[in-house]
């Protein structure tokens, strides 16, 4: 699977490893699986579940899942002695923790919440509410609640009336890896959006915005990429419809150094969800010293402020928007000015060292808790 919870999961597994002493991972099976697991450095050790798990209610789905992983999950703490269990899904995670209480009472649940889906968020209304039940009657020792902007403040009320302590995680950026490598032609400019187009990131409003832009600066070499958009036919259509064909480009899905590049050889790097903008993308893009524009929301204006690392533009305001593109078109000084101090921030507030710290620190206090 792809996406910033996966990869952050992938990423938070490797470096934190050395400082563990033994750590295996529990996932589910996927297909095409075995190449990932065999170049993966740390052990994975698969859950197959039955087709009843593939059903199209997420309650039913979680709950027989849960009984065939929770058999895997204690067969591994067994063989491995291992002594803290820490979930990368909250709804899941609150019905393996009372199964595994059953099984071991000395053992450490700490949950990292990707987002907490609310009881009107798609189809998880079931789940949400059973989640809430089974939180308070075996709750774990400790949330970790990761802040991508995602709707997470309803989770904190429950967390609150259980009295269940918990912290605030931020996404780490490795930025030796993602860096500036001075490759971007000064005399193109170029827009990225650097998401997978999603209804949720909104790329028609980017399409938008860059339609508005571009008849503002009437320069038939300023162009829009959108990555990952193999299959983005419906946005495509829409680009063609607005005459905008020549100028849009989709790329396919890329990652590593090509990634890297892609974002080095763009002018600017937008975020125009009008749900959340701070999630990893943004923030990759900022560590490669980028300017960046976005819509401000999802507590994106903890880490940017405007006009200083970054141009935060009110939600849906797509003629602003189009005006701060206008602006760093015509200011290549404050585009590098911009995103020097973007690459400062992510070193100084996203930093893997930090994150690290954070999850040992909480590893030792729920240890040091008699059971």
């Amino acid at each position: 699977m792809t996406g910033g919870s996966i990869t952050h999961i992938s990423e938070l597994s490797k470096v934190i490893d050395p400082s563990l002493k033994k750590q295996i991972i529990v996932a589910p099976y996927t297909s095409d699986c075995e190449d990932f697991d065999k170049n993966f450095p740390i052990p994975i050790i698969r859950v197959k579940s039955p087709a009843i798990c593939n059903v199209g209610c997420p309650a039913i789905a979680d709950f027989f899942y849960s009984l065939y992983a929770v058999k895997v999950i204690a067969q591994t703490i067994e063989e491995y002695g291992i002594d803290i269990v820490h979930f990368h899904s909250a709804i899941l995670a609150s019905y393996l923790v009372p199964q595994l209480r059953l099984r071991n009472q000395t053992l450490r649940h700490v949950v990292m919440v990707h987002g907490w889906p609310g009881k009107k968020f798609r189809d998880y209304g079931v789940s949400y509410e059973i989640g809430k039940i089974l939180i308070r009657f075996s709750s774990p020792d400790r949330y970790l609640i990761l802040n991508d902007g995602s709707q997470i403040f309803d989770l904190q009320n429950v967390v609150d009336k259980g009295n269940i302590p918990w912290d605030v995680v931020y996404h780490g950026i490795d930025t030796s890896l993602f860096r500036p490598n001075n490759t971007s032609d000064p005399k193109q400019f170029t827009i990225l959006f650097p998401h997978r187009p999603e209804s949720i990131k909104r790329p028609d409003i980017a399409l938008n915005i860059f339609q508005k832009f571009s008849s503002r600066v009437e320069d038939p070499t300023v162009c829009l990429t959108y990555l990952a958009a193999d299959h983005a036919d419906g946005l495509k259509r829409l680009a063609a419809k607005e005459g905008l064909g020549s100028s849009v480009h989709f790329m396919s899905a890329l990652a590593g150094e090509s990634m890297i590049n892609c974002i080095n050889h763009s002018s600017v790097v937008i975020g125009t969800s009008l749900n959340s903008n701070t999630g990893r993308a943004i923030q990759e893009a900022m560590a490669c010293a980028k300017p960046v524009v976005v819509f401000n929301n999802g507590g994106i204006s903890n880490l940017i402020t405007h006009m200083e690392n970054g141009i935060l533009v009110e939600p849906g305001d797509t003629d602003g928007f189009a005006k701060a593109l206008e602006l760093l078109y015509h200011n290549p000084k404050l585009r590098d000015e911009l995103g020097r101090k973007a690459r400062e921030t992510i070193i100084e507030k996203r930093s893997w060292d930090k994150r690290i710290k954070k999850e040992l620190s909480v590893y030792e206090q729920v240890m040091s808790v008699d059971g």
